[in-house]
């Protein structure tokens, strides 16, 4: 019977595993479960009110997070945060200066009211200047998280570099997003690419449909990042957001040894060639959600592993008990003997006769050769 309830109880651990990696996705797993084996987001007291209509939510180690009234923040998107922003400082070669001040609106307009930004993202420095602030609709905005790193650590270049970089490493804000070249190649193979020479002032980029523009530079400056590493494109970023095409094509040929638009003719071939889409991407961070996978099918071999010990050890402990008790049984059985005194009475007794010879083994000092009559 209590083997039974054990294999009960483990079916039972098994199936939720099982339930949570197939309903919620292994981040859904992650969350119930990896808080367990590390430090997270240290959730603020609720109504930790910070003024202007905002609460305080929670903090990490690169993020300081902001909701309105009664919103909230799901816990992967702060672990995905970090990792996204930990895989793109080694990419970069820089490192996070400063707290990411982090408000999540509950709708674009709420957004447009408070910043005046049309956008569903942007990132603003603090009136103090001490800090970047990062205002989304989204939990989890790798583009905005992007372009906080690259305004503090490297500039604020014409759009062509800084949107791309940022949608280099993020474009959508669900995790596990496309590539940006496998896009940008199927732009290409309809005939819908954009020529960078249409895009390099920051005018004439945002004078371009998002998605088309976004992509192209994204896959470009993800282009650069992998042929040329992230010194050459540093030196792109200390120009000027409205810096003329001259003075943008000047300083790319100076940095790259190159105009360009031959390097733009070598990024087509290559992008066309299928080369750039079906390369590994380890620089990129699509590569965040590989810790959540490894995380969610480590706990789910656990979670069988201990069901296994679980039952090995219960039936061992199970088996031990009994013996004792069948040892203790036996050796008291032979010391006493059960007789009915009173059959016939309404409420029959038992009479046991006891050998304290056997008791005096059992450490019991009680003369020996002696009997004694106990009744129950």
């Amino acid at each position: 019977m209590i083997k039974r309830a054990i294999a009960v109880l483990v079916f039972v651990i098994l199936a939720f595993a099982v339930a949570s990696a197939l309903v919620g996705g292994v981040a859904s797993l992650s969350t119930r479960v990896v808080h367990f084996f590390r430090p997270g987001p240290q959730l603020a007291l609720p109504g930790t009110a910070v003024g202007d209509g905002w609460e305080l939510f929670a903090e990490t180690e690169h993020f300081r997070y902001y909701v309105r009234p009664g919103d909230h923040i799901p816990r992967w998107a702060m672990d995905l945060a970090e990792q996204h922003l930990d895989v793109a400082t080694r990419a970069l070669q820089v490192s996070m200066p400063s707290v990411i001040h982090y408000h999540k609106h509950p709708s674009q307009l709420d957004l447009h009211e408070a910043t005046g930004s049309p956008s569903t993202g942007v990132v603003l420095i603090s009136e103090d200047g001490q800090h970047r602030e990062l205002h989304s609709v989204h939990g989890y905005d790798p583009h905005e998280v992007m372009h906080a790193l690259a305004h503090e650590t490297m500039g604020e270049p014409p759009a062509i570099f800084d949107e791309g970089l940022a949608t280099a490493f993020g474009w959508d804000w669900t995790p596990g997003e496309q590539d940006v070249h496998v896009r940008a190649q199927a732009l290409l193979d309809e005939g819908r690419i954009v020529p960078l020479s249409r895009l390099l002032t920051n005018w004439d980029f945002r004078s371009y449909k998002a998605y088309p523009a976004y992509t192209a530079a994204g896959s470009f400056v993800k282009y650069l990042l992998a042929e040329h590493g992230p010194q050459k494109l540093s030196q792109l970023f200390a120009l000027d957001r409205f810096s003329q095409l001259e003075e943008i094509e000047q300083r790319f040929a100076s940095t790259y040894g190159e105009s360009i638009y031959q390097v733009e003719e070598s990024w087509r071939t290559a992008l066309q060639s299928g080369i750039l889409s079906t390369a590994p991407s380890r620089s990129i961070a699509q590569e965040s959600t590989i810790p959540l996978a490894v995380t969610g099918i480590v706990l789910l071999a656990a979670t069988f592993l201990g069901a296994v010990l679980l039952i090995v050890a219960g039936e061992k402990a199970i088996d031990a008990v009994l013996r004792r008790v069948r040892t203790a049984i036996r050796v008291l059985g032979t010391g006493f003997e059960f007789t009915p005194r009173e059959l016939g009475s309404p409420s029959p007794l038992l009479e046991v006769q006891v050998d304290l010879q056997l008791l005096h083994r059992m450490e019991r000092r009680w003369p020996s050769g002696q009997s004694s009559h106990v009744v129950l």
